[in-house]
């Protein structure tokens, strides 16, 4: 059955989730497998709240969920009640549940589980809901809802009031399904982007990805390609449609993976006037990986040595491409291994801003020296580094750790202003065609 893909740097999860269709809410045995899951968590009984854990699921420890719910939820008191308000069946079989829960300080969004027909809960998602950062002013732009490529996937464009056209902007989120606003915890970096870049005159383009928007999709069929890649070509072509766009100052900017990436997208959409690649890693995503289980050590007794085992093995090709790993088939990790960004980027001839935070614990300095080493001698290639920012550019204190992303913040202010910067000096000379060929 499909599974949900890691995200890369923000929670040691790798999670079933499946798509799903509307029907009446009715009382059955999910039911009281979910109301036993919330139970047990407001109690502490995190131990309990994973007995109905499928096989797969168990991998996430009691710990482990304990200290992924305290990310998440810490910040608003004591679970007090909950409730569900929507159910969707899944293709399979099961339910989707979405349940409001209500805190002893405060009302969150709500939280996503999914309970089979089996009597095994397949999956958790937490989410709380966006707040606009202090630099956006929304007197200065309108949010347009639009559906970017073959698969329709709901986006949202962010457009300066007054005369056009203006310099534009797509954001190209990192691995696993994220939504538009690639929401970790309690942060939303792609909405303060997109509302602080907006407020200074640009257009931004932001969708959900494909894992997110079609859960159902078979992993081992799915490629970068169409994860990733396409998808992004055709944002930007939803972009050059426009007439409020200004088609020779079209930036991809990408965060993480989505920065990896952002190269091989410009270059299969070209024209493209820069890229702005934030936090880009330039480890091989298996290796990343394991060096975030170290770091965050959630990883259920005795399975790291399995994961770095498992990482070793994708690394040299030696496992089945259709073994899973965190949520995608070795197949995956093979077909982004074969890719040569820096080849890629170094043939583009485009201005590059790459971005990178202090207290980066996932993406690492050796990776920005991965990159600039790659880039080694390209005069248009400028480097940035933010002292006390994360890798969601967000400013912290101390040892940096999973556990931050539990705190509401927004992206730095100076991260925006540096940004908007480039979109605005990118595009007034046009790169040649040839050398992206």
């Amino acid at each position: 059955m499909p599974k949900r893909m890691f995200v890369l740097g923000v929670a040691f999860f790798a999670l079933a989730i499946f798509s799903a269709t509307r029907c009446a809410a009715k009382a059955n045995a999910e039911d009281v497998i979910v109301d036993h899951f919330f139970s047990a968590i407001r109690d502490g009984n995190f131990k309990a709240a994973t007995s109905h854990f499928s096989a797969k699921m168990k991998a996430l420890s009691p710990a482990g969920l304990k200290g992924s719910w305290n990310q998440v939820y810490a910040s608003q008191g004591r679970l007090r009640s909950w409730k569900i308000f929507e159910r969707q069946s899944l293709p399979k079989g099961g339910d989707e549940f979405r349940v409001q829960l209500r805190f002893s300080r405060a009302t969150a969004n709500s939280i996503i589980v999914v309970a089979a027909q089996t009597g095994e809960i397949k999956s958790v998602l937490f989410k709380l809901p966006a707040t606009a950062p202090p630099y956006s002013d929304q007197t200065r732009f309108h949010f347009e809802d639009v559906t970017v490529g073959a698969y329709k996937l709901p986006g949202t464009l962010t457009i300066p009031k007054g005369k056009g056209p203006f310099p534009a902007v797509v954001l190209i989120e990192g691995s696993g399904p994220n939504d538009r606003d690639e929401t970790v915890g309690a942060n939303h970096p792609f909405a303060d982007i997109a509302q602080g870049l907006s407020s200074r005159g640009i257009v931004v383009l932001r969708y959900d990805k494909r894992t997110y928007a079609y859960p159902q999709l078979d992993p081992q069929k799915t490629t970068v390609d169409e994860e990733v890649i396409r998808d992004g070509v055709a944002a930007v072509g939803l972009l050059r449609a426009r007439r409020d766009v200004e088609q020779d100052r079209i930036v991809l900017v990408g965060h993480s993976l989505g920065a990896m990436l952002a190269p091989e997208i410009a270059k299969q959409a070209w024209p493209i006037a820069g890229i702005v690649m934030l936090a880009p890693s330039g480890r091989k995503l298996e290796q990343a990986i394991v060096q975030q289980a170290r770091f965050s050590a959630q990883t259920a007794p005795g399975q790291l040595p399995v994961v770095e085992r498992q990482a070793d093995d994708i690394s040299a090709h030696k496992m089945p491409p259709t073994q899973m790993f965190f949520g995608a088939p070795a197949s995956y990790y093979y077909n982004l291994d074969a890719r040569n960004e820096f080849a890629i980027a170094r043939s583009l001839n485009l201005p590059i801003l790459i971005l990178h935070g202090s207290r980066d614990y996932q993406v690492l300095d050796k990776d920005i020296g991965d990159w600039q080493n790659g880039l080694k001698g390209d005069p248009k290639v400028r480097v940035d580094t933010f002292p006390g920012l994360n890798h969601l550019f967000i400013a912290g204190a101390g040892k940096p750790g999973p556990a931050e992303y539990a705190t509401p913040g927004h992206v730095d202010a100076a991260v925006i202003a540096t940004i908007a910067s480039f979109v605005a000096n990118a595009g007034r000379a046009p790169a040649s065609r040839a050398a992206a060929n």
